[in-house]
């Protein structure tokens, strides 16, 4: 099986594609951003999703999704939110440098935007993370 989906050669090409949008999209007032967090998990490729919490309000308790939420009036872009909600979610740290770019927006039931943040992670043990029960079931996907 090729191991060099996230090779560094990879990842510059991600970048070099989504820069144009990057730019554009990235200081664009939107209502929530979401990690899409591209990982090694035992050596092979992976994507990290989390289960929401049964705890949440709303619509969105028992959904699959990528770690994420509301964009804060104090964030300075969506990436910034993205990597907050991250931290705050599963209490893993990812340093601005590793993200990749940033996706077109997508929207949810009431119509409101989304947008999704491209980063590598790396390797991950996905026992090393620290789910915050309030937002994500103990349980990761």
């Amino acid at each position: 099986m090729p191991t060099d989906y996230l090779s560094a050669e990879g990842e510059w090409r991600c970048r070099r594609l989504l820069a144009e949008a990057t730019a554009r999209l990235r200081a664009r007032p939107a209502a929530a951003a979401v990690l899409v967090p591209l990982c090694l998990v035992r050596g092979v490729p992976a994507l990290l999703y989390t289960l929401r919490s049964s705890r949440l309000a709303g619509r969105h308790k028992g959904d699959v999704s990528f770690p994420g939420g509301k964009c804060d009036p104090t964030d300075r872009d969506v990436v910034h939110t993205a990597l907050r909600e991250t931290h705050e979610e599963l209490g893993l740290v990812v340093p601005e440098e590793r993200v990749w770019g940033v996706l077109q927006p997508v929207y949810d039931q009431r119509k409101l935007s989304v947008v999704p943040v491209l980063a590598g992670v790396g390797p991950l043990d996905p026992q090393s993370l620290r789910p915050n029960p309030e937002e994500v079931s103990g349980r990761m996907l």
